[in-house]
């Protein structure tokens, strides 16, 4: 995708174009589940049991509510704005949902590894969570900000205000991030992985 920006591939497409090029970069990852479930370790699981099958769910409607509605955000108070060819639904071109999900993926997989890490690496403290947390904030800024800034490469995109979408409107669609990377880790994870805390006896006590 980065090439098809990078060469302008995209500036002879019209709504088919768009559409089968990026719905064809969303299909291997929504096939995956089906055809090659032995890819992510679940050949032996029903479908919906299917590590790969929940993660392509969680992107699908997550992706859909932030194109759906989020992206409104951008368009009034950021005065962005799209002028390729295609087809909508509630004024966003429909191409966009199926980059989101190929993208979400791609940086869902990567927040994985990094929070992942921490648990692995770190022994369960308050200083792990409070680690875990802050890696969460970064990771969640860095990931709306760098994507704000690639798309700028996109001539069919376009911003009323380059600076204030990359600095302040990166920060708000952060947000976003700063609940779905943990969240994301949770699918199939051993409970005893995902406890932010020390034992019991290691918690601050109860207020009287």
């Amino acid at each position: 995708f980065g090439v098809i920006i990078a060469a302008r591939l995209y500036d002879n497409w019209g709504h088919v174009g768009y559409a089968a090029v990026l719905g064809g970069l969303m299909s291997p990852l929504i096939l995956q589940p089906l055809l090659l479930p032995s890819l992510t370790c679940d050949e032996d699981k029903p479908l919906l049991q299917r590590y790969s099958f929940k993660a392509n769910l969680w992107m699908l409607v997550f992706g859909f509510i932030g194109n759906y509605w989020y992206t409104h955000y951008f368009y009034n108070v950021m005065k962005a704005s799209y002028t390729m060819q295609s087809w909508d639904i509630n004024g966003v071109p429909i191409p966009m949902f199926f980059a989101t999900h190929f993208y979400f993926c791609f940086y869902h997989t990567l927040s994985n590894m990094a929070i992942r890490k921490v648990q692995t690496t770190y022994h369960a403290d308050w200083a792990r969570w409070g680690y875990t947390v802050a890696l969460v904030c970064v990771l969640s800024y860095i990931t709306a900000f760098l994507e704000a800034l690639t798309i700028s490469g996109y001539s069919c995109y376009a911003f009323g205000d380059r600076h204030k979408a990359w600095v302040y409107g990166s920060a708000f669609y952060g947000i976003y991030f700063l609940v779905s990377f943990p969240m994301f880790l949770r699918l199939d994870e051993p409970s005893e992985d995902l406890t932010p805390f020390p034992p019991s006896s290691s918690k601050p006590p109860a207020p009287n």
